[in-house]
């Protein structure tokens, strides 16, 4: 299938950035020839001339392969963010003129028009003159569907009903938004591969691009955060969705944090005094590598490992630890870690702790660990290790909130963490919350499905999950759980 199909990823590639690999294959596989069909041709070699000739077929096919997967209100933590933080700061250094906002991969206007009613609530009838929201999408389709502003109740699954009632009039089965705020969105066909000013979109103040990226590959990223560059004015914001920030920092712009949220900022004027947030690029260090003993050979090692303090050489390397940890040998794991904790004169690594906090956490010494993961976080915020056993710390002890929180923290730093996608996704299922569960074992399909080797993200902790068992768990949760939304007719219809 992949020679057959070769072509037509990169003519898509080449137009919008798309990569269609994994189980996205099948996708474009299904698109191809209901496309071939409605055009009456019986190859698809055919088809695939025919498209360079057709635009408007073209189009149908880009369509076709679009995830316009939102709802209103989605991420209401960082819109609350944009309201009553990032907004009044930009209207404070604003001249008279509108505040420009652009919501870009804007898909069926559920985005764009949640930003108009937060700033409804807040400015009222000012909020004409205050801002001017602009959208784009790349499907055209998909665009005069936004311009109608007509949903189906599963578009308001985040919604507050007083919100609902307010914005919303019922239209048959369906709901329409009041007309004051439809007209408050311009909506414009928006290629991200292009350049945006000469697409009549530039000199914004504030860029929405949320649950875009996760379609790109980092070339296209890098582009793409080049192009928003360019968009914004001398000062400016990039928001992108809570999921994907961290993996997006690709150098263009500085990020920060505030309040527990990162975003990306142009210039000097928007930068929060409270953030502690510093470029991702910069904030990890390539761990050295080190001198095995002879008994335990290359192949048995697993890297990227840490060097054991160079004043310390009576002390066993924690590359031997970790793979003592790997087998199992838990009690003589246990007794060369505290050795090294034991040292006097001697710093104590993040990896000496983190392997002993995961001893811990399995012999459900809770307290103990939470404190060496604290000491861990102190000297390395962005551990995508000490922050996932934070949560599994809080999983553990059925504090599912915290736990959450901590997962969710793991995929800011690094979204192709799967077992942080994982973890979640139970959480979320025992709790009852099953749309958020499928949406995470989706993310773990999609990591494992295009490559059984993908990393975990984590630089210590050996964790006992087998990836091709846990594909097949997140895959039979899915079904499970669409059957269960179906059944209580709460999924999508």
């Amino acid at each position: 299938m992949n020679d057959t199909l070769a072509p037509f990823k990169t003519l898509i590639y080449e137009h919008c950035g798309l990569v269609l690999e994994g189980i996205a294959e099948a996708r474009l596989h299904k698109a191809l020839h209901q496309g071939a069909e409605r055009m009456a041709v019986t190859r698809l070699s055919e088809y695939f001339q025919l498209l360079q000739r057709t635009p408007e077929e073209f189009e149908k096919l880009i369509s076709a392969l679009t995830v316009n997967e939102t709802y209103f209100f989605r991420e209401p933590d960082q819109i609350a963010l944009f309201t009553n933080q990032l907004v009044p700061r930009l209207l404070s250094r604003q001249s008279r003129r509108p505040l420009k906002i652009l919501s870009a991969g804007c898909s069926s206007g559920e985005e764009p028009y949640s930003l108009a009613m937060a700033l409804d609530t807040v400015y009222g009838e000012q909020r004409r003159h205050l801002f001017q929201i602009d959208a784009g999408d790349l499907d055209r389709q998909i665009l005069a569907k936004a311009e109608q502003g007509i949903y189906s109740p599963f578009s308001f699954r985040s919604l507050d009903a007083a919100l609902q009632q307010r914005y919303f009039q019922p239209l048959d089965r369906s709901f329409q938004l009041i007309e004051s705020i439809r007209n408050s969105v311009n909506f414009y066909p928006l290629n991200l591969m292009a350049e945006l000013g000469p697409q009549g979109l530039d000199q914004y103040d504030l860029i929405f691009c949320r649950n875009v990226s996760i379609y790109f590959d980092p070339p296209t990223r890098l582009q793409l955060h080049q192009r928003f560059y360019n968009a914004l004015n001398e000062n400016g914001i990039l928001l992108l969705g809570g999921s994907e920030t961290l993996g997006n920092d690709m150098g263009v712009f500085e990020l920060v944090e505030e309040h527990g949220h990162y975003y990306f900022i142009k210039g000097e004027s928007y930068r929060p005094a409270s953030s502690q947030a510093v470029s991702w690029s910069q904030s990890r260090r390539a761990p050295q590598a080190v001198e095995h003993p002879a008994s335990v050979s290359q192949d048995s090692v697993l890297s990227p490992v840490a060097a054991t303090p160079t004043g310390a050489l009576n002390l066993p390397p924690l590359d031997w630890i970790r793979q003592l940890v790997q087998e199992g040998q838990t009690e003589q794991a246990t007794r060369l870690l505290d050795r090294h904790l034991s040292e006097q004169g001697q710093p104590v690594s993040v990896g000496v702790s983190l392997l002993k906090s995961w001893l811990l956490l399995n012999s459900r010494v809770f307290a103990e660990a939470d404190q060496l993961l604290d000491r861990v976080l102190q000297e390395d915020p962005w551990s995508v290790d000490a922050l996932l056993l934070k949560g599994l710390n809080a999983k553990w002890q059925q504090r599912h909130e915290q736990a959450v929180e901590w997962f969710r923290k793991v995929i800011y730093v690094c979204p192709e963490s799967w077992p942080a996608h994982y973890y979640l996704a139970e959480v979320h299922r025992l709790d009852g919350r099953d749309e958020q569960a499928i949406k995470s074992y989706q993310a773990v399909r999609r990591i494992l499905s295009d490559d059984r080797h993908a990393p975990d993200g984590l630089l210590w902790v050996p964790l006992p999950l087998p990836r091709g068992d846990i594909l097949f768990l997140s895959e039979r949760h899915v079904l499970k759980l669409r059957q269960r939304l179906s059944e209580t007719g709460e999924g999508e219809g």
